[in-house]
């Protein structure tokens, strides 16, 4: 027991340094910024976080009136406001990562450094990848096109029903799965740092005739945006109206991939979302407008970000258990003995 707290405080530590160096960035690093944080976007995080403890506190207070209830109806309520209260506790940490981290994104992205996406196109031809020549592959067949999109839109709607489905199910993966967004977001900031990027349809300006069967804006949605940011004008930030900027690496890539792996011990789940997500991968390139370089970036994050939890957890045979354990009834964060055992998407970047 106390090796499977160790590991879940070791999580939780791990998702608060990260959240807690984006913010350190953010006041310290970025002080001469143009990107101007809106005031409202510090309302609309505290309003999140009071509903969040609120929920957490209302579903403490079920738990504690049905604890004597051991009917079946009684069991399922307490069942479900546990699952409930560890959802709201996950989100307590997911919340102000997701915040501190998309304003690093911003503030990364407003730099005078020249674009470098036509070194990220060579990097892709030297590998004897032509990204016009796959566009055109792509856009012949419409259902291919259809596939490609259908799957990559996909994506923004696996995370809530992940962060759901673990917390009624097997509730330390969520935990977990925070943790690999924490660490995949800090090595994603970094490396966009060092490479500005705009994507691949900014850099080749395909005419829409060669991707009719794709979305009208593929891989431009956050093109207007970025350009704001980078032109040296004074720039108003209204964090839950922010676009996705990351080109390199690809984050869709990333998050595809740590999906599949927290769905790793539900076999009808993990190979269903593993094609789904498998065909996402492949839709960055034409609907989500990376270089291939910028997808294998976003593979090196996601195995990265899996190796580094893997070693912040540990490998006790108990902590390992404990990640293979269902739901508690108990506080968030604890797995009891008495459990029975039971069970992927912020607006994603381009």
């Amino acid at each position: 027991m106390d090796n499977i707290r160790k590991s879940e405080f070791r999580l939780v530590a791990a998702i608060a340094a990260v959240t807690l160096g984006f913010f350190a960035a953010n006041l310290f690093c970025f002080r001469n910024s143009d990107v101007v944080l809106d005031p409202r976007s510090w309302y609309d995080l505290a309003k999140v976080m009071l509903l969040l403890a609120a929920i957490f506190v209302a579903m403490r207070l079920v738990g504690w009136r049905i604890e004597k209830d051991k009917s079946r109806i009684g069991r399922f309520i307490a069942t479900s406001a546990a699952a409930i209260r560890l959802l709201a506790t996950n989100a307590s940490l997911f919340v102000p990562l997701s915040f501190a981290s998309v304003w690093f994104m911003y503030l990364a992205s407003a730099t005078s450094r020249p674009l470098m996406d036509q070194t990220l196109a060579a990097l892709d031809a030297a590998i004897g990848f032509d990204w016009r020549t796959f566009l055109d592959l792509t856009n012949k067949q419409p259902w291919v096109a259809g596939t490609l999109v259908f799957a990559y839109h996909a994506l923004g709607r696996q995370l809530p029903l992940l962060f759901i489905f673990l917390a009624f199910v097997k509730g330390p993966r969520l935990t977990e799965f925070i943790t690999l967004l924490a660490i995949s977001s800090a090595l994603t900031g970094i490396s966009m740092s060092f490479v500005p990027a705009a994507g691949a349809y900014a850099y080749f300006h395909p005419q829409s005739v060669e991707f009719h069967n794709f979305t009208a804006r593929a891989g431009m949605w956050h093109f207007t945006e970025l350009m704001k940011i980078r032109s040296g004008e004074p720039f108003r930030l209204f964090v839950t109206r922010a676009e996705g900027l990351v080109t390199f690496p690809s984050y869709h890539t990333a998050l595809g991939i740590m999906v599949v792996y927290a769905l790793r011990d539900f076999r009808w789940l993990f190979w269903s979302v593993g094609c789904l997500n498998a065909a996402m991968i492949v839709s960055t390139l034409p609907e989500g407008g990376h270089h291939l370089i910028d997808v294998i970036a976003g593979a090196m994050v996601a195995i990265a970000a899996i190796v580094a939890v893997r070693f912040v957890v540990g490998y006790e045979p108990h902590a390992a258990a404990a990640n293979a354990g269902p739901t508690s009834h108990a506080a968030p964060l604890k797995t009891p003995p008495s459990a029975s055992p039971p069970a992927s998407a912020a607006p994603s970047p381009p």
